[in-house]
């Protein structure tokens, strides 16, 4: 059978380990090909990194984190393939791993010391969005579960979910939520979080058509945000239908 080329074809998650695994030894090895300098990225990188983040739960991440600084020839390529410190996959007991400066310069912590709510590189694509533009992450997932964290969502099932806002300069901000804004008109809810009781149709991002449900009713439960003005909250949801 041919090997799954996009994220859109992997069906469980022992797949997506594997697509996963190979896809970092393939980047690690041009790196080193090219002789490419630390913390330098190369062509692949971005899809590598979009996929770490789409295929694995935090504590997934955390698991081939930890797996793949075994081989130090993965160093140098931490930046590139997965991001800058601190991490929000990673717990305070991690901070001994790697240092922080050496992958990216004055950053003192390698985990998360606020929350461990998402931060806005990890959502890349993301696994939906909404009628608003605002881009989902399904943060808990069944260790038993077989499936990916976007699939086999049925009803009355509770996720834990990140939500990030789309950014928009002030002066566009101003203007959705007086509603004379022409690209956004009326569509003020692209400016705040979903809210306890609202009900909000979930569609799978593009990267990922074909892969599971075509949209998610959820009904939030209740939310916080990341941190004050930030454009990043955690929500409990529970699902009200999926349809594919």
């Amino acid at each position: 059978m041919r090997a799954p080329v996009r994220l859109a074809d992997l069906q469980t998650r022992g797949e997506a380990l594997s697509f996963l695994r190979s896809t970092f030894e393939r980047q690690l090895e041009a790196s080193i090909d090219a002789n490419t300098e630390p913390n330098r990225g190369i062509a692949g990188d971005h899809g590598a990194r979009q996929a770490f983040n789409a295929l694995l739960s935090p504590a997934e991440q955390r698991a081939f984190f930890q797996q793949i600084i075994a081989d130090r020839r993965y160093w140098p390529r931490i930046k590139s393939l997965i991001g800058n410190p601190p991490f929000s996959f990673l717990l305070p007991e991690d901070e001994g791993l790697l240092r922080a400066g050496g992958i990216c310069r004055n950053r003192a912590h390698l985990s998360a010391q606020d929350s461990g709510i998402s931060k806005a590189p990890d959502f890349g694509d993301g696994h939906f969005t909404d009628a608003a533009e605002r881009i989902y992450r399904v943060i808990n997932h069944d260790p038993k579960d077989p499936t990916l964290p976007w699939q086999n969502l049925g009803a009355r099932q509770q996720l834990v979910v990140d939500v990030r806002l789309k950014q928009f300069a002030q002066k566009t901000k101003v203007a959705i939520f007086r509603g004379t804004d022409a690209a956004s008109p009326g569509n003020q809810a692209a400016l705040m979080f979903p809210r306890p009781g609202e009900q909000v149709v979930l569609r799978l991002s593009k990267h990922l058509e074909g892969a599971g449900a075509y949209s998610v009713t959820v009904r939030v439960d209740s939310g916080r945000q990341k941190g004050r003005f930030s454009r990043i909250a955690r929500l409990l949801v529970t699902v009200l239908e999926s349809r594919v």
